[in-house]
């Protein structure tokens, strides 16, 4: 199956940061930052919530159970909000927020689809603006088309993206070894040079 995102999902922006016209009330909450949020992660993780005061007239969207937040300011990168709405998190408009409205997807697998799906890459390049730094629009990610495998298959999808990043650590974790020998056996080669040049 293959829809457009907004005919299956709510989607609208973070709030916008401007002083407020009169003084109003404020009021703690919490807020992501796209700074604290890592490439090769897709949940969010309580550490990654950062205190923000509101002051604003309008109230914040707060995210809900399952969230997904796509960053709009570079590099397209859609994340899973995986708190309760209570939790009172609200984000700015560097991100662009997707509330799923039917149980057929799973917000992992549309997280995985928008971040690494070849499709969606080449629609995100070819769509987004700016040639410094990207710029994702609200209107592009509402047409984006997903196509909706079957839950069975998004499961195998998501078990396969799983075993590639467990792959991407011991890659990462050998090279750190590899890279430890080296330093060792130049050491070692440095302590054998000073060892001969006593000797003499």
């Amino acid at each position: 199956m293959e829809t457009k995102l907004k005919n299956i999902a709510e989607i609208y922006t973070g709030f916008t940061q401007r002083p407020p016209e009169k003084s109003v009330e404020t009021f703690d909450l919490k807020t992501i930052q796209i700074k604290d949020l890592t490439k090769d992660q897709v949940i969010i993780s309580d550490d990654q919530l950062t205190d923000l005061e509101w002051s604003y007239d309008s109230k914040p969207q707060y995210l809900k159970h399952n969230s997904l937040i796509v960053v709009a300011r570079g590099e397209p990168r859609a994340y899973v909000f995986k708190g309760q709405q209570n939790d009172q998190v609200a984000v700015s408009n560097q991100f662009i927020v997707v509330n799923l409205k039917i149980d057929e997807i799973k917000p992992e697998f549309l997280a995985w689809y928008l971040n690494h799906s070849q499709a969606m890459r080449s629609y995100f390049e070819m769509n987004s603006r700016g040639s410094l730094l990207m710029m994702l629009s609200i209107s592009t990610l509402k047409e984006a088309s997903i196509t909706i495998p079957s839950l069975a298959q998004q499961n195998e999808i998501l078990t396969l993206a799983e075993e590639s990043m467990k792959g991407k650590g011991v890659l990462a974790y050998m090279q750190r070894l590899t890279n430890l020998r080296a330093e060792y056996n130049q050491a070692k080669s440095e302590q054998i040079l000073m060892q001969a040049k006593v000797a003499q």
